[in-house]
């Protein structure tokens, strides 16, 4: 990987639930970092349901390892360039232990 590929912005967002006093919890999603990365979409299909149509993107996102060792990547969901939130499908290490490869879906 050539590291003047990393051009894209990936923000990792994180979820935090807090309760709202009547008995539920309610929803909020935080930057937790910015990160330098390479996008290209995988997949991408229309699908049927619910009596509408509905686009599913897949994405692969490369990102350095050492940076995303610094963020707790238990759960959390990212966006590409100010893009809608993506959900995290699988990450996993590539290219010799240097870069993490992350694919996710179109929320």
């Amino acid at each position: 990987m050539n590291p003047g590929k990393l051009k894209n912005r990936i923000e990792v967002l994180t979820t935090t639930k807090t309760a709202d006093g009547y008995g539920g919890f309610t929803g909020s999603t935080s930057t937790d970092a910015t990160l330098w990365g390479f996008a290209k979409e995988k997949k991408g299909e229309f699908i049927m349901g619910d009596g509408s149509r509905k686009k599913y993107k897949e994405v692969e996102v490369v990102l350095r390892k050492k940076s995303f060792d610094l963020i707790d990547d238990t759960d959390f969901t990212f966006k590409i360039d100010g893009s809608s939130p993506y959900r995290v499908n699988d990450v996993y290490e590539s290219q010799i232990d240097k870069y993490i490869t992350i694919t996710g879906t179109l929320v």
